[in-house]
């Protein structure tokens, strides 16, 4: 009897097989000596180094045969560029420095601004307080609509659907119901449940158009479109310019917050360099004229 072996374990032995083929050449050569899959001159790329910058698992062989072949045009004008000089000069050694400090100072950032005392644990009654203090700084660029629809390949079930909520079903017991009715459920194509809606979000355009004519918890009529019969109820609806729902609007307060504790712990980590390093700026007096 043949097991098969865990997904990702197969991709990985694919892996070192791919590798171990192209390595044969030259492990044949080269005895006892360190294995590699390319060499110009006195350069070489093991298969441990393809390993770690190559995914193998979704693009195989020709993921390793692209990246040996960049490898080695990489080398070979790197080893001429050297030959001619070009590796040591004062203009090379400037740009190295500057990106080793531009990197240097990312992991610094990113170490002491993305600490894990982010707005994550920040209680609603803080993100609530944002939302009132912020006013028109919140305002909505464009009419959002709280609105639940569903999506029935024929017209009888989007009626009878529609029934159920114009009786005053509950969106939710209504979609319990259908989804237990053999009937309904096997025309059921799409269900989206309280969900804020924009111009941009609610496609098709036809379905946007019917439902800004709807006031609060109205219920649309089925809405015949190329993807079958939609049937939409409108739970609330704000304007361009308001102050947008807390529950819309949360997710940027998050991110805003984030970004004021950001700016201010960076405040924080230069003025605590600065009262601990000598700092001297001597800039040439402005003439004058």
């Amino acid at each position: 009897m043949r097991f098969l072996k865990p997904v990702d374990t197969l991709a990985r032995h694919g892996a070192l097989l791919l590798v171990a083929l192209f390595c044969l050449p030259s492990c044949a050569r080269d005895s006892g000596q360190q294995q590699y899959l390319a060499r110009v001159d006195n350069a070489e790329l093991t298969h441990e180094q393809v390993l770690a910058a190559v995914d193998t698992s979704l693009h195989g062989e020709q993921a390793i045969r692209s990246y040996v072949d960049d490898w080695i045009v990489t080398e070979l004008l790197y080893q001429e560029a050297a030959r001619r000089g070009l590796t040591d000069t004062d203009e090379i050694r400037r740009q190295v420095d500057d990106t080793r400090k531009h990197l240097a100072i990312a992991a610094l950032m990113d170490k002491e601004l993305s600490a894990p005392s982010d707005t994550a644990s920040l209680p609603d009654g803080a993100l609530r307080a944002y939302l009132d203090s912020a006013g028109t700084n919140l305002a909505l660029q464009s009419d959002v609509l709280l609105a639940s629809y569903a999506l029935f390949a024929e017209r009888d079930a989007a009626n009878t659907f529609r029934s159920w909520l114009l009786g005053g079903t509950p969106w939710a017991t209504a979609l319990d119901q259908a989804q237990h009715d053999s009937a309904l459920s096997s025309q059921l194509r799409r269900v989206v449940a309280r969900q804020y809606c924009t111009q941009q979000s609610l496609y098709p355009q036809e379905l946007w158009k019917l439902a800004r004519t709807l006031g609060t918890n109205e219920v649309s009529f089925a809405l015949k479109t190329a993807a079958g019969y939609y049937v939409i109820q409108v739970h609330s609806t704000k304007h361009q310019g308001e102050i947008p729902d807390f529950e819309y609007a949360r997710p940027e307060i998050r991110d805003r917050l984030l970004l004021e504790h950001r700016r201010s712990q960076y405040g924080k980590l230069l003025e605590n360099l600065r009262a601990h390093h000598f700092v001297d700026v001597r800039l040439p007096a402005s003439s004058n004229k």
